[in-house]
């Protein structure tokens, strides 16, 4: 299965997007591609950047353990049927 909505690149971003790609490296140390992918709604991605964050990072509040937040990633991407 491949991606059916491109994820905007580093290149490719300007204004609100180029902003909220800054604030996702500042914020989770990279740019996710789903963070890339809803770039296309930029006000929809800044909102949920925090969320991510907060989910992700321990130092913005997330309590689990990495571990196991890797394990479900991966057992969602396998569900999911991503090759990546």
């Amino acid at each position: 299965m491949t991606q059916r909505i491109r994820g905007i690149t580093d290149e490719e971003a300007s204004g609100p997007v180029k902003e909220l790609f800054e604030a996702s490296n500042r914020m989770l140390g990279r740019t996710a591609n789903l963070q890339r992918i809803l770039a296309h709604s930029p006000y929809v991605a800044r909102w949920l950047l925090p969320f991510i964050a907060a989910v992700r990072q321990p130092r913005a509040g997330a309590v689990s353990d990495v571990r196991l937040r890797n394990l479900a990633v991966l057992k969602t991407s396998t569900t999911n049927g991503c090759r990546y």
